[in-house]
């Protein structure tokens, strides 16, 4: 029986990490066109990392991909609960709205006598204890739902605004005590690089694109992130040098310097 139950987990498991993968890939081929960190305030209706509705952070790589899931969605929050926490709250799940997995990972542990030990005994064992132990980990899957995807806003109107509060996306303020570059500056309004220069409008990436012949950036307002006036003077120099990094891939077009991009991110040619 524990190994029909352990089959079951595996599966429920690797279905889940099937289903990263597959997120992995599209993201990635999304992302062709920028590879710069992003040092800005984005676009996105709110700020801050998964949580479930406890108020408990998700680590790891439910973190991360609990993030491409909500950006991938349009959620307004990165917050989620279990069917049955749905239930707890008075709400329920919206029907024909599917599951996202979470993951952990567990093991399934036995002496020489095939007696089963707990994770907990056997975390808590010395390492002499362990040696004659079968120790098989295995991955867990269980489903969790954005509150989107259910009626939480009208079972607990009060809670969701305290939500909304909590991950609300910073203003984005002007660009007083910036570094400012001058010629830069200037260049950009006068378009007088080797091909245009986006900068006036909310973008939530970098990246100069190839098809286009063209250089996108955020705004320059978007860079304003510091809390001192040494932080914001910094941030207009993160403005300048994400604008360079970008510039330097415009250069590399068979017209011009006609540098071959590498097969991959990173690697020597690309460098």
């Amino acid at each position: 029986m524990a190994s029909g139950t352990n089959g079951a987990s595996n599966s429920s498991g690797q279905q889940a990490l099937d289903r990263f993968a597959q997120m992995m890939i599209e993201r990635m081929e999304k992302m062709k066109g920028s590879d710069w960190e992003k040092g800005w305030i984005g676009v996105a209706s709110s700020a801050g990392l998964p949580q479930n509705i406890m108020g408990r952070n998700y680590s790891g790589s439910n973190s991360f991909f609990l993030q491409l899931h909500t950006a991938a969605q349009g959620y307004e929050l990165p917050v989620f609960l279990t069917f049955k926490q749905a239930h707890n709250f008075k709400a329920h799940v919206l029907k024909g709205e599917k599951a996202f997995p979470v993951i952990y990972w567990d093991m399934m542990v036995r002496d020489k006598d095939g007696k089963r030990i707990s994770s907990d005994e056997y975390r808590a064992m010395s390492r002499d204890e362990r040696k004659n132990l079968d120790v098989i980990p295995f991955v867990k899957a269980f489903p969790v739902y954005n509150i989107d995807q259910t009626n939480f806003r009208e079972a607990q109107p009060e809670r969701v605004q305290k939500l909304l509060d909590r991950f609300k996306v910073p203003e984005m303020r002007d660009t007083q005590g910036m570094y400012a570059h001058g010629a830069l500056d200037r260049m950009v309004a006068e378009q007088t690089w080797l091909c245009p220069i986006q900068a006036d409008r909310k973008e939530n990436g970098a990246y100069y694109s190839p098809s286009r012949d063209i250089v996108v950036l955020p705004m320059k307002q978007q860079f304003n992130k510091g809390t001192t006036p040494e932080e914001i003077y910094r941030d207009g120099m993160e403005f300048y040098s994400t604008m360079l990094h970008e510039m330097t891939h415009s250069t590399m077009t068979p017209e011009r310097l006609n540098r071959e991009a590498g097969a991959k991110f990173g690697d020597p040619k690309y460098a």
